[in-house]
């Protein structure tokens, strides 16, 4: 098998969302229970995108002989594009939302803050790769990002959820799984832990 360090990942993301009651990183699933048909939330166009971001405050004397640098804040989102969606998906990226189905018809009302259902979600991006090995990110968290619905000819509608990710009791933000990693060539760091 080709080196981990020589892969390199192609290929788009399923999204997966559930509902989440848990805080702590030993409250998620299983891969199994998580990543079923029921929890994917639409098929992805131009996939996703997860991002880490931080803050720092800088400071510096007059003279420039002394400097300090502090990490104040970070955050993290999990964002897609949805090119098949429905209103039962809004009711998992609408904290606003609610759908009610009667035979073969769907009503989705949106909208008023004291509507809001102040759920949490799990959300799960899995990027799967024969040659890279799978590639699992999962977050807490919930859609900052509205959506808008654009009907335009010939052209796809795609809505674009921003999950922000709260934090679990610990603090940490992201969670990244790898398949086939060549344990080797690894440098787990410290505070490192095994996965099972």
């Amino acid at each position: 098998m080709k080196k981990e360090i020589n892969r390199i990942a192609l290929g788009s993301v399923d999204i997966y969302m559930t509902e989440f009651s848990g805080t702590a990183v030993s409250d998620i699933p299983s891969d199994e229970t998580i990543e079923t048909e029921a929890n994917l939330i639409g098929r992805t166009k131009d996939g996703g995108e997860i991002a880490y971001t931080t803050t720092f405050y800088n400071t510096k004397s007059d003279d420039g002989k002394a400097a300090r640098s502090e990490m104040t804040d970070d955050s993290a989102t999990i964002s897609f594009g949805l090119i098949t969606w429905n209103g039962d998906t809004i009711t998992k990226i609408v904290p606003t939302a609610a759908a009610t189905v009667t035979g073969t018809k769907r009503r989705t009302l949106i909208g008023g803050v004291a509507n809001r259902d102040d759920k949490i979600y799990l959300v799960r991006a899995v990027h799967k790769d024969k040659v890279k090995g799978d590639v699992r990110y999962t977050i807490i968290g919930k859609n900052v990002n509205g959506f808008a619905a654009a009907y335009r000819p010939g052209q796809n509608n795609v809505l674009s959820p921003s999950i922000a990710a709260e934090p679990f009791e610990d603090g940490r933000l992201i969670i990244l799984d790898e398949a086939d990693v060549d344990v080797q060539g690894t440098n787990s760091g410290s505070g490192g832990q095994s996965v099972g």
